[in-house]
Parts: structure tokens; sequence; C-alpha cells
């Protein structure tokens, strides 16, 4: 995607109301936050192996012609995030699917030798993960719509959108934490056989920046500082150091280079970092709580949240970064007198109620916010 649209897409969100753009504004910073080690790699192996380059389809974001989920750090990103069973049968799909279009190399773009060039195309798409996170909860009939229809509107969200391979995993977590069927969906088509497969794609070419390089730098450093900051899982810590670190590197050897366009996408992951991520929006979801029994006794520390009649302790938990953040809700048999919104540590008994479980709480205690409401797996 060219610069002009995505600056759009900046000040779409500068033009939101404060909350919502920061929300927005830091889930797709996380987006980033998680592509940045993955990106690295993939450039210092083509460093050191020149005659790699025409491996970028492999070695890349996914950006180029073909087949996105070829990507190799894409495949590690979606193996963090959904197994490795998922991204084993998306690469050996998308490699089966750029045989028979293109060949197993497809064609490659010149702006993707640089990492400015692979964070300035996967900016939209990780703004794109923010507004689906955000938006798409509030849509409570979309949430929670015929298994089969949510499956054929990922898939076409994904035919659509045709995001690059780092962008579908950002995309997909954020899917999955409102519909899981749609999440499959978008996985089964996007970056196998969506519009990218079946056509080349070039964008702009952008170059070396020496500020883009540091605000980048500066940014990984200050999340990394922080324990991921509650943008990204803490195991991303040391690699965004050494990501902090070769970004340094890269801004002293490019000192002298200067492309505005390389800037939009560190100037918006620093902005967030500096900032800081608000807490999630949390709204009641209903959950099976498939390994639980009646009878079994559960302690839980969570939001209450209200929808109807039902209310639930809700938790976000946070498989690689806050794009694919999904709630964990425990519903409770009654409601508790403390108003929505309050952070409770209930114990009690799981109890069946109209066929589902739910909490029947022995002792609730109003608790004050952790400093990081996420949890982590």
């Amino acid at each position: 995607m060219r610069p002009i649209p995505i600056a759009a897409l900046l000040l779409a969100l500068a033009l939101l109301p404060p909350t919502t753009g920061l929300q927005i504004a830091a889930t797709a910073a996380s987006t980033l936050f998680e592509a940045v080690p993955f990106i690295l790699a993939a450039r210092l192996v083509a460093a050191i192996l020149p005659r790699a380059s025409h491996w970028l389809p492999f070695l890349g974001c996914g950006c180029s012609g073909g087949p996105s989920a070829r990507s190799v750090p894409a495949t590690i990103a979606t193996a963090l995030a959904f197994g490795p069973l998922v991204a084993l049968a998306r690469f050996l799909a998308a490699y089966a699917m750029g045989i028979a279009t293109r060949g197993v190399m497809g064609d490659t773009s010149p702006h993707r030798d640089n990492a400015l060039g692979t964070l300035s195309s996967l900016l939209p798409f990780a703004i794109v993960a923010g507004v689906v996170s955000h938006v798409l909860p509030m849509l409570y009939s979309f949430s929670h719509a015929n298994a089969i229809v949510a499956w054929i509107g990922g898939a076409l969200l994904g035919l659509a959108l045709s995001p690059c391979g780092l962008g579908v995993v950002g995309i997909a977590g954020a899917l999955r934490g409102v519909s899981p069927a749609a999440c499959v969906g978008f996985l089964c088509v996007t970056g196998v056989v969506d519009v990218r497969s079946l056509f080349p794609h070039r964008d702009a070419h952008v170059g070396h920046d020496a500020c883009a390089y540091l605000l980048a730098a500066l940014a990984c450093a200050l999340v990394a500082w922080h324990g991921g900051a509650m943008l990204v899982h803490p195991h991303f810590t040391l690699p965004l150091l050494a990501c902090g670190a070769a970004l340094a590197v890269l801004a002293y050897k490019h000192r002298r280079e200067r492309d505005v366009r390389a800037m939009l996408a560190p100037a918006l992951a620093f902005a967030v970092a500096v900032a800081g991520a608000p807490p999630p929006d949390y709204r009641a979801t209903p959950t099976t709580l498939a390994d639980a029994f009646p009878g079994e006794r559960l302690s839980f520390t969570g939001v209450v949240a209200r929808t109807g009649k039902d209310t639930s302790l809700v938790r976000y938990a946070i498989t690689c970064c806050r794009a694919d953040a999904a709630p964990i809700a425990v519903p409770l048999a009654a409601s508790p007198p403390s108003r929505t919104g309050t952070w409770l540590d209930a114990d009690g008994t799981l109890v069946p109620v109209n066929g589902s479980l739910r909490l029947r709480v022995d002792r609730a205690k109003a608790v004050a916010p952790p400093s990081d409401p996420f949890l982590y797996r």
C-alpha cells in the first residue's frame, strides 16, 4: 500500500475519540512490535547469504507476489499464535499454490530490501487488526453468528484485504477474540488463495531513513524495558532488546539517508511506546468452560462485565501480542452488587445452569486493577 493511503489511515486514527484511537493504535503497534524480530532475522539471513535474495517469498514478510503464507517468518509467527500444525498446513498449501500459479519463487518486489519497507507495507494491515479487535466485539450479532456464516465472512475478509504474511497473523489473532469461526475461515483462505496469490503485488519503493531507524530502535528498547508494556508477550523482551540494538546500528549506517515515507510505522510504534497502552475494553462473552466439570472449585480475578441479563468476570489472555488478545469469560450464577468495570477476586463452585456451567460465588472481594491486566499463555 502506498504512503498516502497509510497517512490517511493514521489521520483517521487521530480524528477518533482519544481513548478509541489509542486502543486501536496500541493494537496496531503491537502487531508491528511482534513482527520486528522476524523481519530483522530475515534481513540477517539475506545479508549473510546474498544469493538468497531470490528466496524473498520465503525470507520476507510475504509481501512479494504469490501466496504470502510461504513466508518463513510469518509461518513462525503463526506457529506461536495458532500452533505448529496450523502453521505447517498453511505453509504447505501456499507452497503448492505457488507452484500451481507462478512457480515456487513468485515475483519479488524491490522495496522489500530493507526492514523499513517491510514495516511500511505491514502498517495498514496492523491498523486493520486494531480496528477488528476494537470494533467487531461491539457487533454482538456478528460475534455470535452462525458458524458457517462467520467462516464465510472471515474468508471474504481475507480475500478483500489480501494482507502480507505477518499481517495475516495480527488480523487473525484479532478475529479469534471476536469469532473463532471467522478466524478459521480467514486462515484457510488468506495467504493461500487470496488476490495476492494470483497477481503480482508491487508498491512504491521505501528507502532507508536514519531517523526512522532510530525511532524504531527507541520504541523496541522502551517496550523491552517495560517487559512487553502490555503490547507483546514478555517472552519478546530479549528479542526486542536485540532488535533495538540492530536498528540503532542501521540508523548509524544510513545516517545520511532520508525517506520521509519510512517514518510512518516507526513513528506510530514510538508514540504508543511513549504514551503507553490503555487496558482493553472488557465485554462479557459466553464461554464453554470445556475443561471444567460441575462441582469444581474455581478462583478467578477479572472485570465485572454485563451483557443483557448475563454477568461474567472477564480477563484477556495474550498469546503473542495485544492483537491476538482473547477474552476469558467466567459466567456467574448470580449477578454481584459490584458495578460494571469493577475488578473482583472471586472464589466459588461451578454449577450447571440452563445447560452451561456458571460460577456460584462463595466469596468475592473488590481489588485494585492489576498493573498488567492481561494473562499470558
